[in-house]
């Protein structure tokens, strides 16, 4: 599931920075205005936004840690700084909420998640790593009525069917998994994780050759996936392959990154699934 953009733009202190740098730039065209005046009121609005309101500035620095520099750890300490000032915005929960969930603090990410969702009530993605979170703390009746929640409200949106499938999977109802799973591929037929789940759901059903065409597809869409190397390595291994396997898997954990919990397949399956089959050549 891909995070949307979190930009915090709805704030009092960004709209008086949009409308200095237009009002500077229209008087430094039609009246000649030293450029150097509007970049220094542009400059001293945001060293006031730093002293009078540092949990907005917090937020975008964070924003900006994530999508541009990709750096999670000072991501997470900009938005947690955002959060315990008692001021941030909805998306700033949001957001660090997601990266809790992808650090594995599953507990403060439901509890984050928990706000974001309160404060936008139809924001589906929130609403989404919400009911995962709630599943991986094992309250998977509270998923369900989140999940619930989406449909009322947002039911062409393939990502409400994908985790509905997450919730009946969580109860071991395949059947129904994988209806939603299907209705998720109607709306969206690109969506390689969905791809993934329903061929896993294919074989708790004991139907492998649907299971191997839907991992086949999410290879197509996404061969450098971890999780994608992983099914595919188990499917080659189940068809005796193993030489071709161990590559998958070796691939596939050398693309896993470690502390991220947002992949289907824990490292330590990988690495099982890695040792078993170098165990048999």
């Amino acid at each position: 599931m891909k995070e949307p953009l979190r930009l915090s733009f709805r704030h009092v202190w960004n709209y008086v920075l949009l409308l200095t740098i237009i009002s500077g730039l229209l008087l430094w065209r039609s009246t000649g205005l030293d450029g150097r005046a509007v970049f220094g009121a542009v400059v001293a609005w945001i060293v006031l936004g730093r002293v009078f309101m540092p949990w907005i500035i917090h937020e975008h620095i964070g924003f900006l840690n994530r999508w541009v520099f990709n750096d999670y750890e000072k991501a997470h300490k900009r938005y947690r700084q955002a959060v315990d000032s008692g001021r941030a915005t909805a998306n700033a929960y949001c957001a660090l909420g997601s990266l809790a969930y992808a650090e594995g603090d599953t507990p403060e990410a439901v509890r984050l998640l928990e706000e974001a969702v309160e404060r936008l009530p139809e924001d589906v993605p929130a609403r989404a790593v919400l009911a995962r979170a709630l599943i991986r703390a094992g309250r998977v009746d509270e998923a369900f009525e989140v999940v619930h929640h989406c449909l009322r409200t947002a039911s062409k949106n393939s990502l409400v069917y994908i985790v509905l499938g997450d919730v009946m999977a969580k109860k071991r109802d395949f059947a129904a998994a994988a209806s939603a799973y299907q209705k998720a591929l109607m709306l969206s037929p690109d969506v390689f994780e969905c791809h993934l789940k329903l061929g896993e759901t294919y074989l708790q059903l004991g139907h492998d050759k649907e299971a191997e065409e839907e991992f086949r597809k999410a290879r197509v869409l996404s061969p450098e996936n971890p999780d994608v190397l992983y099914w595919w390595g188990k499917i080659l291994c189940a068809k005796g392959d193993r030489k071709s396997a161990r590559k998958a898997l070796q691939k596939a954990l050398e693309q896993r990154p470690i502390g991220d919990h947002t992949y289907q397949v824990p490292y330590q399956e990988i690495i099982a699934a890695l040792s078993s089959v170098n165990d048999t050549l």
